[in-house]
């Protein structure tokens, strides 16, 4: 794997699903100057609030063929197979695609980023262990906190 940071705000991405997982990753684009469409049947009070604030485009049916066409940023946050396969298919190899449920359908996958003021640290397991991720992160967030005041 090899570590990069993307401008958000340059590229066209492409979410498909509305829940828990959907919504924290949505939430991490936005703030990072990315502005996703997403198309999701159903859909959290979270994203419903950034589609009225314009933060995001939210298309409220199931995924359709063709969905992925002209994305060059897909994250694939459905709990159905059958969808998540549909999906999959039509993606090309020019296409990042991060597919939430299962790892090694992945061509890209995230790292936690701590920030504080113009520090960002990233930290990443390789998606081998989210739970030793997040307790990285909460130590180099106190840890950063800590210079911050000195």
């Amino acid at each position: 794997m090899y570590p990069i940071l993307i401008k958000l705000s340059r590229l066209d991405i492409l979410v498909i699903g509305g829940g828990k997982i959907a919504t924290r990753k949505i939430k991490g684009l936005v703030e990072e100057g990315g502005r996703p469409v997403v198309v999701a049947a159903e859909a959290t009070d979270t994203l419903v609030n950034l589609e009225k604030a314009g933060k995001i485009i939210l298309q409220r049916r199931p995924f359709q063929a063709g969905d992925t066409k002209g994305f060059q940023l897909i994250f694939i946050c459905t709990d159905n197979e059958a969808v998540n396969q549909q999906i999959l298919q039509e993606t090309t190899p020019q296409q990042l695609v991060n597919d939430t449920t299962k790892q090694s359908r992945s061509n890209f996958f995230n790292m936690a980023l701590v920030k504080e003021g113009d520090v960002g640290v990233a930290i990443t397991t390789g998606g081998k262990s989210p739970e030793k991720s997040k307790k990285l992160r909460t130590a180099v967030q106190a840890f950063l906190k800590s210079l911050a005041k000195s």
